[in-house]
């Protein structure tokens, strides 16, 4: 199949890198746990669970499908035109950067407010180990955007692969759930919590699509990323990774004509 460069979509060398980026996003984990003999248990470990992660390989795999079958630009120019949410472009930017910070500071305020009562002598600061996290992902995103070219959907520049907000927003929620999951909390006010940890972030990457400023592959790659980077950075240098009860999981399955949101809770 011949592709060309027309408004957004993807040239065939760049949308081949693109898929390529979503597939490292997936495997490096498990390409470190075999690659590297040497690496601590727990940095093997992160890794693989990061990897093999629901909300890391998922959104992924749906980004990648449409790439594939070139559904971006329809799907981009539906959302800008019906603007089911957010009712216009400049609504939806407010919007996408109001629930971006606050789905960071949930991030900070539930990493300050995680007892470390009783820790390990050593142990490395929580607040520090996530800023790092929010570090990372920001730098390894700005690569993967340098990397593709990708031009947005309103043309005015070429650093829509993968979302940046859609990331930043993903990364935050990752850590508030892991923030949650140290909490000794009821079940039903760690639902509560744990759901609008995700919708903040998910809020954000859909207001980027209506905005016209991201094509929906691009906020799934985000979202993978962020996801990835998260969990690897938080779970290796703090130990961590299980969920907790009350905590909420999120699948998201690509269908004909969209997705499916798929929330399990754990008991």
């Amino acid at each position: 199949m011949c592709l060309q460069r027309m408004g957004g979509m993807l040239n065939a060398g760049s949308q081949r890198r693109a898929c390529v980026g979503l597939l490292l996003v997936g495997l490096v984990g498990l390409q470190g746990c075999s690659s590297l003999p040497s690496a601590p248990a727990e940095m093997k470990r992160a890794a693989l669970t990061a990897a093999t992660d629901p909300n890391t390989w998922l959104p992924a795999l749906g980004a990648t499908l449409i790439l594939v079958t070139d559904r971006d630009q329809a799907w981009s120019n539906r959302a800008r035109r019906e603007q089911p949410v957010f009712a216009s472009a400049a609504a939806a930017r407010r919007a996408s950067d109001v629930l971006l910070y606050t789905s960071l500071g949930a991030a900070l305020v539930s990493s300050l407010w995680v007892s470390e009562d009783g820790a390990a002598p050593g142990r490395p600061n929580r607040l520090l180990i996530q800023l790092g996290a929010m570090t990372a992902n920001g730098l390894v995103t700005q690569t993967f955007k340098l990397g593709v070219g990708r031009s947005r959907p309103d043309d005015s520049d070429t650093l829509s692969f993968p979302s940046g907000h859609a990331s930043v927003a993903f990364t935050g929620a990752t850590l508030t759930r892991r923030n949650l999951a140290r909490l000794d909390l009821q079940a039903p006010l760690h639902t509560l919590l744990d759901v609008s940890a995700i919708s903040l972030a998910a809020g954000t990457a859909w207001a980027r699509v209506e905005a016209g400023v991201h094509y929906p592959s691009d906020v799934l790659a985000g979202a993978a990323l962020g996801n990835f980077v998260a969990a690897f950075v938080n779970d290796a240098f703090l130990r961590e990774g299980v969920l907790a009860d009350g905590a909420i999981r999120v699948n998201m399955r690509p269908l004909r004509g969209g997705v499916v949101l798929q929330l399990s809770r754990y008991f």
